[in-house]
């Protein structure tokens, strides 16, 4: 579809969204609620045990506001349809996991890292998947820090089948609805900074339920270990599970 066409298809979905919402006494109720919680979740305290439920009541509120519009269903299908066409990656990522999805990190072995020569290049681009999982460490890779954004999917890392740099090495991930898995040998000091709103992180073993709460956590020996990971992980709804292998 000609790129100006489908923004102009678009920007009218999006005004006619509005209108739906706002001619509808019952959706616009639903939209003036969700802003009121949206209100109530900001001026509450930190210490306010309801502070987590008027978050959770503002979405469902603006979700539902939006839900029942024939515009909004009308810019989602098209939307996806424009961009599964034109992306064949992003095809596969939301098929694979529906009709391939496999438990990797149970099928992994130990062989010696082959090293790759890369060209001198300032710049190299990484395009991100929207949806679908990651698995990162099924075969021998060599490492680099981690930067992954991902609406829905799980992700998966096996450090076992790499070989970390002396120091520090960073993990970025910021994802909307999903799982993550860490597997890392023992002889890697870990870093953890986890922010999860509903969700759970569990540490060898150890659980913390989480909702809307971050949580900070390094291993014992982290500043002494040759070979440090830190991991800043953001999730809206999910676990986050560190395995010591």
């Amino acid at each position: 579809m000609n790129t100006t066409l489908y923004k102009v298809i678009m920007i009218l979905l999006v005004v006619s969204l509005l209108f739906e919402v706002t001619h509808s006494g019952l959706l616009m109720t639903f939209l003036i609620l969700g802003i009121v919680f949206l209100f109530l979740y900001q001026t509450s305290p930190k210490q306010s045990s309801k502070k987590t439920d008027y978050l959770w009541i503002s979405i469902v509120l603006f979700l539902a506001s939006f839900l029942f519009t024939t515009a909004f269903w009308a810019l989602v299908t098209i939307f996806l349809l424009v961009e599964l066409n034109s992306d064949q990656k992003l095809l596969n990522t939301i098929r694979d996991p529906l009709f391939r999805k496999k438990q990797y990190w149970r099928e992994k072995e130990f062989i010696s890292v082959e090293w790759e020569e890369h060209e001198n290049k300032d710049v190299r681009l990484y395009r991100n998947k929207w949806f679908g999982d990651d698995y990162i460490g099924k075969d021998v890779f060599e490492w680099e820090d981690k930067n992954i954004q991902k609406v829905l999917g799980d992700t998966f890392f096996d450090f076992g089948n790499t070989i970390l740099p002396k120091n520090e090495n960073i993990i970025i991930l910021r994802k909307g609805f999903g799982d993550t898995k860490l597997l890392i040998p023992r002889d890697v000091a870990v870093s953890l900074n986890v922010s999860i709103a509903l969700g759970k992180l569990i540490i060898d073993g150890d659980e913390f339920d989480m909702k809307n709460e971050t949580i900070k956590w390094r291993s014992s020996d982290y500043y002494s270990s040759q070979r440090r990971i830190k991991i800043a992980a953001s999730t809206l709804i999910g676990e986050v599970e560190v395995i010591y292998i």
